[in-house]
């Protein structure tokens, strides 16, 4: 059974067990027989018509979705300074009229299959900026790297350091992140002093916050916002993206906030 297989099931489950549930909470107003016939009558009724689940359980999917964007932009809006205000994980046009923000960990499988193609959106369009906000959830490796790549980025080398981690295909330790800090050209007597500077600490602390705000539950997870001249555009509609996308729905959403 595939992963989408797999959600239909759980969600027509959800979709079965509230309406048993609905049925037991009126067991009192009924007696023992009628509410027996009830739950016959409900039980046939599904088991001969189950596309019935199926439509439950995407208008289900659905309104889960729905919830998901509007929490998230109701959070994006909120928070648009510390969103959108990033400076040292910056990429592209710094003042770019479109930005894309992605919260990843270095350890993420699908953090590093959507690295080329964030990539290719920054060289296609002279007009995106992207900002990284590193969101560690993988454990302290994952802590160490995204600490090295903040103060790489006080060396002015984040971009670099941010793509050879990326490139890693070993399980990170903190000796591989450091050997790959040495590879990268940065001052390594400099980067253990900022990797603990209270800069490091607080972009880190912000990003959680950040995180928590928007009920994120994992990574890679996308915001596409239009920001006229670098700046967010209260009046716009941001788009959420709660984990990976294709290039050409990324592009898409991206020419939807452009205007375009």
């Amino acid at each position: 059974m595939n992963y989408k297989s797999l959600i239909k099931v759980c969600a027509a489950s959800t979709v079965m067990m509230t309406m048993s549930a609905q049925v037991v909470m009126a067991a009192d107003s009924f007696n023992p027989t009628q509410t027996k016939s009830i739950e016959t009558i409900v039980h046939d009724y599904l088991v001969n018509n189950p596309e019935v689940l199926v439509e439950a359980s995407q208008a289900l999917q659905q309104k889960q979705q729905q919830n998901v964007q509007q929490q998230a932009k109701a959070a994006i809006s909120e928070n648009a300074a510390q969103l959108f205000g990033g400076k040292l994980a910056v990429a592209g046009n710094p003042k770019g009229n479109v930005t894309l923000v992605e919260f990843f960990d270095y350890q993420c499988i699908h953090c590093k299959k959507m690295s080329p193609i964030v990539a290719e959106l920054i060289k296609k369009d002279n007009n995106l900026r992207v900002i990284y906000k590193e969101f560690p959830i993988f454990g302290e490796s994952s802590e160490t790297a995204s600490k090295v790549a903040l103060a790489a980025a006080m060396q002015g080398k984040y971009m670099q350091m941010h793509e050879a981690l990326l490139k890693l295909e070993s399980r990170l330790d903190d000796k591989l992140v450091m050997s790959t800090a040495k590879s990268v050209g940065l001052n390594m007597t400099t980067l253990q002093k900022d990797m603990d500077s209270k800069t490091v600490k607080d972009i880190l602390a912000e990003n959680r916050t950040l995180a928590e705000k928007m009920h994120l539950m994992g990574t890679p997870a996308f915001v596409v916002a239009s920001t006229p001249a670098g700046q967010f555009d209260a009046k716009s509609d941001p788009t959420f993206i709660p984990g990976a996308a294709s290039e050409e729905a990324l592009q898409d959403l991206i020419k939807k906030a452009a205007g375009n």
